[in-house]
């Protein structure tokens, strides 16, 4: 019986120690980190607006996600809209507005790739 305690122990700190090693050394391999970006199209009729942007900045201050940064994209937005969403940007810096047209040329400034055509 007590052989059998000690070699359940023997096997249990060689399983530890295995773990333990991976702890330190696996993590090191892992794949670095993609960026990950939410887009908010900002539309005309959108009435709740004011809302989904500050549960984005709650989002984005958190840092408890993986969301990296914001896109908002104005189609046609009014005038109103645009100011809120300036103001929103110059509060959150990992938040970008961009129109339709402009929105090839920020994608890979945000995800840091370059256009080779």
């Amino acid at each position: 019986m007590d052989a059998a305690v000690l070699i359940s122990a023997a096997v249990m700190t060689v399983i530890a120690g295995i773990e333990f090693a991976c702890l330190f050394c696996c993590s090191k391999l892992r794949m670095k980190a993609v960026p990950v970006i939410a887009v908010l199209p900002v539309v005309p009729d959108d009435e709740n607006l004011r809302q989904k942007l500050e549960y984005m900045e709650n989002v984005l201050t958190r840092k408890a996600h993986e969301i990296n940064g914001l896109l908002l994209i104005s189609v046609n937005a009014d005038s109103d809209q645009l100011t809120m969403c300036r103001e929103f940007c110059k509060a959150v810096p990992a938040a970008v507005l961009t129109d339709v047209n402009e929105l090839e040329k920020k994608l890979p400034e945000m995800f840091a790739f370059h256009n080779e055509i």
